[in-house]
């Protein structure tokens, strides 16, 4: 069982409590009398079924939670294991690259150091183990606790005109239905459920297994130095160490005379390693490893801001459906469970929304960083990265097409909800699109006569190898999934023949239309190195020659 299947086992529990209060409290006609209803026989009733509620939860759960506890040992030893293992994989490899600073090491301080990591881990089991236990006893003493609650104020809100029973118990449960069993407290006073809290502090831990069994492999070969990984969205409390070479003096015995760079200890008290912090470390092999860039320019650092904001806005929508949901299911009035539920589909159609807009966003920015630092570059290839990152990516959900650039506000505009764009290949559509942008400030293909004429020439040859070319399309053909050749042949075919996608005729008799849409496959082919550049220096050679020219 792993971290996320545990804070699954967690949230099914949560569930079930829930439900089972709610089936508690969901009464019988027959408790009606002819007076009205009976709310102090009701409470008598509903009190000897929270004793039964209380003894069948200890029981039941109880041993449950016996269960998954024991898979902690288990998940954080494998994680220490994981560590030293793939370290030492990653020295060896170095070794054969030519690293000469590795010495295996067998002194009496190296094995003093195992021993002493031996009692961390064992420490860190222990108390992991305990506050989840902890959390475990709270979440049951809050689920008694809340149902007493409701008991006494479902009276409350009756006498105060709630109506029916059901909307009087709808009111004394919605804070606990809105909030969930949230049970854990943190320093801050930030409220969590069990499940949330048991992600946190399982991934936490076996990420600090890990970091250890890493640790132990860089001592025994007398490394210390490692540099933080630089990653699309680092922490924000992690950003400053991002790119920086350190000494490892927290879990590889590190010493501050091992080089002139900081120590680890000093940034994690800075805030690095927080709980659920997803950085990370590898290690600095001098001489062998990439030189460091810890250097982010203004606009990845924007870029950076713009994600957090992104990311906080979708957990934000993520939460408000849940609970929304939560407040759904288990409300007993049908008007109550109607409208929440009307408001809960609205949250996850936001949270679908958020969800496509911000891997939409985030695979661009993935994509500037690709081509800005290929292995390969060219003039072109040097403009596209400089076009890409300073080119504005819009959401439009009135386009009628996934993706298009638009000429008069030179935006790129989407729509995330279009039909069939899960399907598109996102770094072809950013290269075509950033293409089309390229063409219209720079190249002007349109303008380009050799260009216009190589047009020409090959649709010709298109024409005469038509039969040989439809086969390309073809289930299981070579360009069966193929966006930029099939466009470009509909291009040259007028609509004739294309693959997975192109356009009519009429669509390519508009002015320009053919040179704009050619030069943009032709771009993103050449750019992005795709299966289709064989056909460049083949069928479509002359366009390709033309094409080169423009662009060198």
């Amino acid at each position: 069982m792993g971290e996320y299947n545990i804070a699954k086992a967690f949230e099914v529990i949560e569930r079930e409590l829930m439900t089972s209060m709610i089936r508690n409290l969901d009464r019988h006609k027959a408790e009606e009398t002819d007076m009205g209803f009976e709310w102090s026989q009701w409470q008598i009733e509903q009190l000897k079924r929270l004793e039964q509620y209380k003894i069948r939860n200890r029981q039941k759960y109880g041993s449950q939670f016996a269960d998954i506890n024991k898979q902690l040992d288990v998940l954080i030893r494998t994680a220490r294991e994981s560590g030293g293992m793939e370290q030492e994989i990653e020295i060896l490899k170095a070794i054969k690259n030519g690293f000469k600073g590795a010495r295996k090491s067998k002194d009496a301080l190296t094995a003093q150091f195992f021993r002493t990591n031996d009692r961390k881990i064992e420490a860190l089991i222990k108390a992991t183990t305990d506050d989840m236990q902890k959390a475990e006893t709270a979440i049951l003493r809050m689920a008694n606790d809340k149902y007493r609650q409701v008991l006494f104020n479902a009276q409350v809100y009756a006498n105060t005109g709630a109506g029916t029973y059901e909307k009087a118990v709808d009111m004394a449960t919605k804070d606990m239905l809105s909030a969930g069993l949230n049970c854990v407290e943190y320093a801050n006073g930030a409220r969590h459920t069990l499940s949330d809290y048991a992600d946190m502090a399982i991934r936490t831990a076996c990420k600090r297994a890990y970091l250890t069994g890493e640790g132990e492999k860089r001592k025994e070969w007398g490394i210390s130095t490692v540099i933080m990984n630089k990653r699309g969205n680092p922490c924000v409390k992690c950003l400053p160490w991002v790119g920086k070479i350190l000494i490892d003096d927290v879990w590889s015995g590190g010493k501050k005379s091992d080089g002139d760079y900081p120590l680890m200890s000093t940034a994690v008290a800075a805030g690095l390693y927080h709980p659920r912090c997803k950085d990370g470390h590898t290690t600095y092999f001098e001489g062998v490893s990439t030189p460091p860039d810890s250097k982010f320019t203004q606009q990845e650092l924007l870029d950076i801001e713009q994600q957090n904001k992104d990311i906080a806005e979708q957990q934000y929508a993520k939460r408000q459906q849940e609970k929304y949901e939560r407040l759904a299911e288990y409300s007993l009035d049908a008007e109550n469970r109607k409208k929440y539920q009307t408001v809960a589909d609205n949250w996850i159609r936001t949270s679908e929304k958020l969800n496509k807009e911000l891997d939409v966003q985030r695979t661009y920015r993935h994509f500037v960083k690709k081509i800005r630092t290929g292995e390969s570059m060219s003039p072109h290839r040097d403009r596209m990265a400089m076009y890409a990152e300073f080119t504005e990516l819009i959401e439009d959900n009135q386009l009628l097409v996934p993706f298009a650039y638009d000429l008069s506000d030179d935006i790129i505009k989407y729509n995330p909800n279009a039909p069939h764009i899960a399907q598109y290949n996102l770094d072809y559509v950013f290269a075509h699109e950033v293409s089309h942008r390229i063409d219209v400030l720079e190249y002007r293909s349109w303008e380009n006569e050799k260009f216009l004429k190589a047009i020409d020439r090959c649709s010709l040859r298109v024409y005469d190898n038509k039969n040989d070319i439809m086969k390309w399309f073809n289930d299981g053909g070579m360009y069966e999934d193929s966006f930029a050749l099939s466009d470009i042949i509909s291009a040259l075919t007028e609509g004739e023949v294309s693959g997975m996608v192109g356009h009519n005729k009429e669509y390519w008799q508009i002015h320009n239309r053919k040179a704009l849409e050619i030069f943009a496959n032709m771009s993103a082919i050449d750019i992005l190195g795709l299966p289709e550049s064989c056909e460049l220096s083949g069928m479509l050679k002359e366009l390709f020659e033309a094409y080169k020219e423009m662009v060198s």
